[in-house]
């Protein structure tokens, strides 16, 4: 029964809403326009916000949806988190895309609120903020708002297991982002400038 539903949390990952959504409304390969990114924040700036948010809506329910199905049999927590793991590795690497897929964000905040809903809520809303407001960089407010949700799990009294799971997710978060980082610092003339204008604060990326 676990392996089955960690097997199903793969294959429910892997699932390309934001490439599929993007072709049915509008014709668009989103692996083709833009970041080239599988995401539904590259689905927002190509194609729209209805269809980003739509795709980003369903990124987050293929991961809590496997997460929630281990819960409702009465699998331990290390089981659900796995469940939830192989979502967010199906979406970096779906089965019907060729394995080249996101980053895994809507999809590890599904995770995480199927988990722990308050201290995913607590985390959704300084992402929010930090993004909407501030750095409009999705993976520098991804990082800030992650980090906090540890210590507040552990003061809620949460198992280990998912007092770990926002560093858990956030390793695999930056896994596929890694060579694009390692790129990105290698090709920079100015590294102050990159880091600043690109990795913490980025404007053009505001949707």
């Amino acid at each position: 029964m676990s392996v089955s539903t960690i097997l199903l949390g793969y294959l429910l990952g892997s699932i390309p809403f934001s490439y599929l959504i993007p072709w049915l409304i509008a014709g668009v390969d989103i692996r083709k326009v833009g970041t080239g990114n599988v995401g539904s924040h590259n689905v927002m700036r190509q194609v729209g916000r209805g269809p980003g948010a739509l795709t980003g809506g369903l990124d987050l329910a293929k991961g809590a949806l496997p997460v929630l199905i281990a819960r409702q049999l009465n699998l331990p927590d290390p089981v659900a988190l796995l469940a939830g793991m192989a979502a967010v590795l199906g979406h970096n690497y779906p089965l019907f895309l060729g394995f080249n897929g996101g980053r895994g964000l809507a999809t590890s905040l599904g995770v995480l609120g199927a988990l722990m809903p308050l201290e995913a809520a607590a985390m959704g809303a300084l992402f929010g903020g930090l993004y909407l407001g501030l750095t409009h960089n999705i993976a520098f407010s991804a990082l800030v708002s992650f980090l906090p949700t540890v210590p507040l799990a552990w003061w809620r009294g949460r198992p280990l297991v998912l007092v770990l799971s926002p560093l858990v997710l956030l390793l695999l978060m930056g896994q596929r982002q890694f060579p694009e980082i390692r790129r990105m610092w290698a090709q920079a003339g100015d590294k102050k400038a990159l880091i600043l204008s690109k990795w913490i604060f980025d404007r053009e990326a505001r949707i």
